[in-house]
């Protein structure tokens, strides 16, 4: 007879399953055009078994962000942890977010309409878990933020404007990217970020020392150039 660990360990291991076949279907159908009997059918088991894990399939769709946020959320966590140094802790959170978005390129349109469904949505924890992740992701940029100010490598900014914005940035570069049809590579996109924004930021002293590669990046950009 299974024990009750050995129980727990099949059932989280089929509802990971599930939210992993509910991706594939979500991103080849839409989430409105999705049904439960899509996801059933791609899992090769009966719609009933879903709703054993799932009452809905808004329940199904937040499961997926919930994966996707928690894992992003750890990485970001990890980055942070292994460095001291404030500037290397930056550098390793914005490798983070482009390996985070580098994966998810094919889910692109799974994350949109996660955003869309959030804000029609009746349901209010769509809203709250994406606030509550940009919440923690402002956090750990304000906090490096500070750091750099007391390093005397920025300037006095307000960093919990300057975090928020990262924010919208961040978000803004991977949908560009997406509609430019992935032309270019997505890390050479956020450094050149990071030299825009770092050369406005950046202290006298610590723009000198960083001036030859921030000015490098700043003059080559990261659109491949047509040749002539």
């Amino acid at each position: 007879m299974p024990r009750k660990g050995e129980n727990k360990e099949r059932k989280d291991a089929k509802r990971e399953l599930l939210i992993s076949v509910a991706v594939k279907v979500f991103a080849r159908k839409g989430f409105h055009a999705s049904k439960m009997q899509d996801i059933a059918d791609e899992a090769g088991i009966g719609k009933g078994t879903i709703y054993e894990y799932f009452k809905t399939k808004d329940e199904l769709f937040l499961a997926v962000y919930d994966k996707w946020m928690d894992d992003y959320e750890a990485a970001m966590n990890k980055a942070v942890e292994s460095h001291s140094n404030p500037i290397t802790t930056a550098d390793a959170i914005i490798d983070t977010a482009i390996e985070f978005y580098e994966t998810h390129a094919e889910h692109a349109a799974i994350l949109l309409e996660f955003w869309a469904h959030a804000l029609r949505s009746d349901d209010t924890h769509f809203l709250e878990r994406i606030c509550q992740m940009k919440s923690k992701l402002a956090e750990i940029g304000s906090s490096i933020t500070k750091k750099l100010i007391k390093l005397k490598a920025f300037t006095e900014v307000d960093v919990e404007s300057f975090a928020r914005l990262e924010l919208g940035i961040s978000d803004g570069i991977f949908l560009q990217w997406i509609l430019d049809g992935k032309s270019y590579p997505l890390r050479d996109a956020y450094k050149f970020r990071q030299s825009v924004i770092g050369a406005g930021l950046m202290t006298t002293g610590f723009r000198k020392v960083m001036s030859v590669k921030t000015n490098k990046r700043l003059k080559e950009g990261f659109i491949k150039k047509k040749k002539k």
